[in-house]
């Protein structure tokens, strides 16, 4: 019976077991055998099916792709300990059984700077290559102060204050402070910059003071007022192998 074990963050979440002749979808809808709740998640992802042969593995046209061991995959037959990320959840292969989950867990802690470079979603502060057509630069916001969702961004501007229409809220005794917005995160020429547009906190990259829009790099920490972010900007290898 083959196994695989779902993670995020370097974290085990669950385990699920597969056994020859079934199948499982993966997928944002609660209907799916394994539920990954999280935008980047196409309702139906992707499913493996356990044949005679393995584990095959099929993208069920999903928006974002399916990534195996650093590379865009339509289907492919999984092997023992592959890496497949879906949306920015990491599933590791376990054709036999042999992992047990606190090994996954160190196995993750231990190869995570390997994995960010090298299988799956690359986190490198590097610019696109025009030429590059088959990378794609997939950026977020992780919440650092709160127990919250990670918020994808795109091309329009993202608005971060007390305001009804505001994006990311500042809220409870802080909202009195913050302004309507404090601030705004927009995009121009393919990289993502943040600026203070009112209110009594005045964003901070990195502990320090901005002065004027601020170009983001990855890995930067962003504070206003009570609110903490990081700025993450992931380079998913978009070539597709059958």
């Amino acid at each position: 019976m083959a196994r695989l074990i779902v993670t995020y963050n370097n974290k085990v979440l669950s385990s699920h077991f597969i056994v020859s002749g079934k199948e499982l979808t993966i997928g944002r809808d609660s209907k799916n055998q394994i539920s990954i709740e999280h935008p980047a998640v196409s309702q139906r992802h992707a499913k493996i099916i356990h044949d005679k042969q393995g584990l095959q593995l099929k993208d069920l046209c999903s928006s974002n792709g399916t990534i195996v061991n650093g590379e865009r995959v339509t289907a492919c037959q999984l092997a023992h300990q592959d890496w497949v990320v879906i949306g920015k959840h990491l599933i590791i292969v376990d054709l036999y059984e042999t992992l047990s989950l606190e090994s996954a867990t160190q196995m993750l802690e231990n190869k995570s700077s390997q994995v960010a470079e090298a299988e799956g979603t690359v986190m490198l502060n590097i610019d696109l290559d025009p030429g590059q057509s088959h990378v794609q630069r997939f950026s977020f916001l992780n919440f650092m102060s709160e127990q919250k969702e990670d918020f994808e961004l795109s091309d329009r501007p993202i608005l971060i204050g007390k305001n009804k229409d505001a994006d990311i809220k500042i809220g409870g005794i802080w909202g009195f402070l913050a302004g309507e917005p404090s601030a705004r995160i927009e995009k121009h020429s393919g990289e993502y910059y943040l600026e203070y547009l009112s209110g009594m906190f005045k964003p901070k990259v990195n502990n320090r003071p901005i002065q004027k829009p601020t170009k983001l790099n990855n890995h930067d920490v962003i504070k206003i007022g009570p609110l903490i972010l990081q700025f993450n900007c992931n380079l998913l290898n978009l070539s597709t192998r059958r």
